[in-house]
């Protein structure tokens, strides 16, 4: 690691955001694609993953060397620690180079430049694997790229992060898309009622809308057990990964432990909002009652 190199980086990227904030957008594409450049030439450490060539993300071939990690939340420590099974020390980077990386993905996307957006998604989750704005962004690199497949399989990878309403929404919603293009339109359309059953969108609302002119069918009324015999059928997830909520809601619990009151209500809050619980609302507002003395004492 080329510390010297590095020292400024931080900076450049604030720089960046300041241009693109101004609405210069080729200057600020400019702007980070030198910035990661300079990243990738003082970066040699074995990374936490990397992405094949079916889109799959592994763990990186095992070297008698430490592996590195991007975080943008100490809860992803342990979903990698559990998922990936790493087969030697983690550490941590001081830089947010992930966070670098996907929001390059972003900027490129939002350009057109479909294929340097998915390799900027790529290195993204190299540095930090269990990203779901990471994955999500790639499987629409994939989408825009008409390589459905991917698209598909980066969806499901996200599956297992999606650990809100709001993303579990934004999984079924990628899977009608999958379905729609793929000429099977009653599916999608259940796929886009149950999106909405997590968290309504004008998006999943459109596209029902356009399903009925397409078919000349009325949306029928939601039917929740119909939709899951299909989704069965269909190998698609019918609710969120109970592993992934309990991972994180022991997070929480560490947390707690250590007196880090901000961390566990960030993980105890991911917890309540999938699952609605009564337990955690009132642990969620000891919580808050904990940080606003903290803050008084401050």
């Amino acid at each position: 690691m080329n510390l010297e190199k590095l020292k400024n980086v931080k900076n450049e990227f604030k720089g960046y955001k300041e241009i693109l904030d101004l609405g210069d957008i080729e200057k600020a594409y400019e702007m980070l694609d030198k910035l990661l450049k300079t990243i990738e030439e003082s970066l040699d450490e074995r990374r936490a993953a990397y992405v094949n060539s079916d889109g799959t993300v592994l763990l990186t071939p095992k070297e008698d060397r430490e592996v590195y990690i991007s975080l943008n939340h100490v809860m992803e420590y342990y979903l990698y620690e559990i998922y990936f099974e790493p087969d030697s020390e983690v550490k941590t980077l001081e830089l947010p180079v992930g966070e670098y990386y996907r929001t390059f993905g972003e900027i490129c996307q939002n350009m057109g430049k479909y294929k340097a957006a998915e390799d900027a998604y790529k290195k993204a989750l190299a540095w930090n694997p269990v990203d779901l704005d990471a994955y999500l962004g790639l499987a629409e690199s994939y989408k825009y790229q008409n390589m459905l497949n991917r698209y598909l399989e980066v969806t499901n990878q996200a599956y297992r992060f999606c650990c809100t309403r709001a993303t579990m929404a934004r999984y079924y919603r990628n899977i009608a898309y999958y379905y729609l293009a793929n000429y099977k339109p009653t599916i999608a359309r259940d796929a886009y009622q149950y999106s909405n059953v997590y968290y309504h969108t004008e998006n999943a609302d459109s596209e029902l809308k356009y399903i009925e002119t397409a078919i000349n069918e009325k949306t029928p009324d939601i039917d929740i057990r119909r939709i899951q015999k299909v989704f069965t059928e269909e190998n698609i997830e019918p609710g969120p990964d109970s592993k992934t909520i309990g991972i994180i809601y022991r997070v929480g619990e560490l947390m707690l432990k250590d007196d880090d009151f901000a961390l566990a209500r960030d993980c105890f809050s991911i917890c309540y909002d999938i699952t609605q619980e009564p337990e955690l609302e009132n642990l969620l507002n000891k919580l808050e009652e904990a940080l606003k003395e903290d803050n008084n004492e401050q």
